[in-house]
């Protein structure tokens, strides 16, 4: 039934509708992976963490989520040994080798620190930002956090969906 001079105007469009169903199922599946573990508060402090780092660097937060998720699946003792012999450690899977200046500039002596929450994330975060002032754009910026010279196109993709939604 049509009633004349009637109209309900939408509130949202269908792609703000799509996006923020996406936000949403990104959030349950990081509650599920990583936040709803018993140490409510790992899963503040990393959140505390990410908004910190976000405004110190400039790195948008939906990015470093995406990283995480893709790195390690939110899992702070994540670790992987690298076909090089090197080691990939924490929740953004920091190489300790492949980082050596910012290791130093840390004061980072030994790579098990590098499963400190915190400081994991920190340096992620200024990774990302240093590759970003170098490229000048954020998906070269997750290209060179896996490896410039690899061909890691999937790699990136899987980030930048996560961290835009799409």
């Amino acid at each position: 039934m049509r009633v004349e001079g009637f109209s309900l105007p939408l509130k949202i469009t269908r792609d703000k509708h799509i996006q923020i169903q996406r936000q949403e199922a990104f959030e349950e599946t990081l509650q599920r992976v990583v936040l709803s573990s018993p140490a409510q508060d790992i899963k503040e402090n990393i959140k505390e963490i990410v908004k910190k780092v976000s405004a110190k660097y400039g790195v948008p937060e939906g990015l470093l989520w995406a990283v995480m998720e893709v790195e390690s699946g939110f899992k702070p003792n994540a670790y992987n040994r690298n076909r090089d012999g090197t080691e990939d450690i924490g929740i953004m899977q920091i190489n300790y080798q492949h980082n050596k200046r910012l290791m130093k500039e840390y004061g980072i002596t030994d790579p098990k620190q590098l499963y400190q929450i915190d400081l994991n994330i920190e340096l992620g975060a200024r990774i990302l930002y240093e590759n970003y002032r170098r490229y000048g754009d954020w998906v070269m910026a997750v290209k060179a956090y896996n490896g410039i010279r690899a061909d890691n196109w999937d790699y990136v993709r899987r980030v930048i969906s996560k961290a835009t939604g799409r």
